[in-house]
C-alpha cells in the first residue's frame, strides 16, 4: 500500500479527470466522486497541521508527507473543479496549496523541500508543479497572491536547477548547495507547463521562450533511437508516468505556438506501445519500444496511459 497514493493512486486521479474533461461523460464524474476520491481520502492526515495527504493510509499511523505528492493531486483537483464547479475540490486544492507552501524556506534562497520529514533538499519535482498549481489557482480565484508565488517559485527553480547548457532541469539541490544532476522528463515537463501558464497570464514573452528552450532541450536529451521490427524509432525513457507529465507541458506549449514536433513524437510512442508492445492481458510495460520484457506490470505504468490517451484525443 505504501506507494499506492504516492504515484499509482495519483495517476488514477489524473486519468479520471482527463477522461471527464475530454468526454463530459457522467460515469467518470460518478467514478471520481464515489470511488476514487473516497479511496484517496483514506490517506488524509488531519492530525498534523497543515493537513494533507500522507504516504500510507491514515489508519497505519503517522508516516512521511511529501510536498510533491500533494502537488499532483491539488493540480488535478483544480482541473476537476474547473469542469464541475464542485467547490469541495477547489477548497481541497487551496488547502493542499497551503500545506505545500509550508515547505518553503529561505535556505538556499528559497524553494520548497521534497519531504516534510526529511528536509534535506529542494527538488524540481516539488517546486515546478507548485508553480503550475499556483497558476491554476490564480486562474480560478483571480487572487494575485498566487501569481506572485508562481513567479517567485518559477524563478527560484530556474535559477537553481536549470542546466544552462541545454535548459533541461536537474533533480535537486541539497542544503550544502550541491546539485544532483539527474534529469527526469517530468521535471522539465512541469517547468515547460509553468512557463506557458505564466506567459498566458502575463504576456511576458521570456516565459514562452524559456518553455520552448526546455522543450527543445528535453527532446534532444531524452529521446533515444531504439530498434524496432521495421527499422528504428526514437523513444522517450522507460519512465511512462514521468513522460506523461512531460506531455502536459508539451501539449500546453503546442496549444500556444502550434509547433507539433514535440507532441508528435510522444504520440507516436504511445501509438507504437498500444499497437505492438502490450502483453497478452493488454498491459503496458515501462518500455514503450518493447525491447525490454518484464514479467510483471505496474499500476502506475498503465494508469498514466489513461491520461495520455485522453489528452491526445483532444488533439485529433
Amino acid at each position: 500500500l505504501g506507494d499506492v497514493y504516492k504515484r499509482q493512486y495519483s495517476a488514477l486521479v489524473s486519468g479520471c479527470v482527463s477522461l471527464y474533461k475530454v468526454s463530459g461523460q457522467k460515469k467518470y464524474r460518478k467514478l471520481m466522486d464515489r470511488q476514487i476520491k473516497p479511496g484517496l481520502d483514506l490517506y488524509w492526515d488531519s492530525t498534523r497541521i497543515p493537513h494533507c495527504y500522507q504516504s500510507y493510509p491514515a489508519f497505519a499511523g503517522h508516516n512521511d508527507r511529501y510536498y510533491d505528492d500533494n502537488d499532483w493531486v491539488a493540480i488535478d483537483f483544480c482541473d476537476y473543479y474547473e469542469r464541475t464547479g464542485d467547490k469541495e475540490y477547489l477548497e481541497k486544492a487551496i488547502q493542499l496549496h497551503d500545506y505545500i507552501y509550508s515547505g518553503w524556506s529561505e535556505e538556499l534562497g528559497g524553494g520548497i523541500y521534497w519531504c516534510e520529514q526529511k528536509k534535506e533538499s529542494k527538488n524540481t519535482c516539488s517546486n515546478a508543479p507548485a508553480t503550475v498549481l499556483c497558476m491554476k489557482l490564480f486562474k480560478l480565484t483571480k487572487d494575485a497572491k498566487y501569481l506572485e508565488q508562481a513567479k517567485k517559485t518559477y524563478q527560484w527553480t530556474r535559477d537553481n536547477l536549470c542546466d544552462p547548457s541545454d535548459f533541461v532541469y536537474w533533480d535537486n539541490k541539497n542544503l550544502q548547495g550541491k546539485v544532483d544532476p539527474a534529469k527526469y522528463t517530468y521535471n522539465s515537463g512541469q517547468m515547460i507547463q509553468a512557463g506557458v501558464l505564466l506567459y498566458q497570464a502575463t504576456g511576458e514573452k521570456r516565459y514562452l521562450k524559456e518553455a520552448q528552450q526546455t522543450a527543445e532541450g528535453s527532446c534532444r536529451f531524452f529521446l533515444k533511437v531504439q530498434p524496432i521490427a521495421i527499422g528504428e524509432m526514437k523513444f522517450f525513457p522507460g519512465t511512462p508516468w514521468f513522460n506523461v507529465i512531460l506531455f502536459r507541458g508539451l501539449k500546453a506549449l503546442y496549444l500556444v505556438d502550434r509547433n507539433e514536433a514535440y507532441i508528435k513524437t510522444m504520440i507516436e510512442n504511445a501509438d507504437y506501445a498500444w499497437n505492438y508492445t502490450r502483453d497478452e492481458n493488454g498491459l503496458f510495460s515501462n518500455d514503450w519500444s518493447g525491447n525490454r520484457k518484464e514479467q510483471f506490470k505496474s499500476l502506475l505504468e498503465n494508469a498514466c496511459m489513461i491520461e495520455l490517451f485522453a489528452e491526445i484525443s483532444e488533439l485529433q
